[in-house]
């Protein structure tokens, strides 16, 4: 029962993981180049699917109180930068968990089960705003298209003392990325977004993995703005290793909060 608790634990770091922030950059028509930096963090309100460490499979059903009890160290950043209708974009992510019990009842009692979960990955997408013009209400709106790759690293282990040793390890591996993304202002104060990525397509065991993104972004002046909004994420990944299967089915849901700066 600890073990399997422990696997699923440790798999909140997969759907915690990738973050799209929906911003208003391809809104602005300037010369020359603007840049947008963010911050921001997902609290995935509920995380459900299942897990296999070790060819162990483990269902899943996780709030955000559990992603956080265990949290070690999470950061989350993305770069923008626009030079008229065409971008570059990075993304990195890190996130950290770890959880330690001990087994006090049947043949395996005094045993001490320990997990430790880092998944960090590095995204690179080039971008094209395919259409821009106004709406009926005067305010400005914008769609624009992403494709690029990711590097991935998941180190997933569980170790316990005595005989059981450690399973699991580390994984790397490259998965293409497309996105889309449209974005429509409100006033000189509001505007909306909506994003949508999808991931891996089978390439190295990641299968299809997508998110959806959609919030709105308050700008407080010309170099600061906040987004606050609601994310989607649906994770597969599936891989053989020395110790057996090792890979996860799930999906997590929760709202989304990014602080932006730009500059040019």
């Amino acid at each position: 029962m600890v073990f399997r608790q422990s696997i699923a634990t440790l798999f909140i770091a997969l759907l915690s993981a990738t973050s799209a922030f929906g911003q208003s950059l391809t809104l602005e028509d300037d010369s020359g180049w603007r840049h947008g930096f963010s911050i921001g963090l997902f609290g995935a309100v509920r995380t459900r699917g299942e897990v296999t460490v070790a060819g162990n499979p483990a269902d899943l059903d996780l709030s955000l109180r559990d992603a956080l009890k265990h949290l070690d160290f999470t950061a989350t950043g993305r770069y923008e930068a626009w030079n008229g209708n065409f971008g570059l974009i990075a993304e990195g992510h890190y996130i950290g968990l770890s959880e330690s019990s001990t087994i006090s009842l049947g043949p395996f009692g005094g045993t001490t089960v320990s997990v430790d979960s880092v998944q960090s990955w590095l995204s690179l997408l080039g971008a094209y705003r395919v259409s821009q013009g106004t709406t009926n209400a005067g305010q400005p709106y914008a769609f624009d298209l992403q494709a690029g790759a990711r590097y991935n690293r998941l180190k997933q282990t569980l170790s316990t003392t005595g005989l059981l040793g450690t399973v699991g390890g580390t994984e790397y591996w490259w998965a293409p990325v497309v996105a889309a993304r449209y974005a429509w202002g409100i006033n000189d104060k509001w505007s909306g977004s909506v994003l949508v990525d999808a991931s891996g397509f089978g390439v190295n065991g990641n299968d299809l993995s997508w998110s959806g993104t959609i919030g709105f972004t308050r700008k407080f002046n010309e170099r600061s703005s906040l987004f606050l909004g609601w994310r989607h994420v649906d994770f597969k990944y599936s891989t053989t290793r020395v110790d057996g299967a090792f890979g996860a089915n799930m999906w997590s849901t929760g709202p989304l909060i990014a602080y932006t700066h730009t500059f040019n």
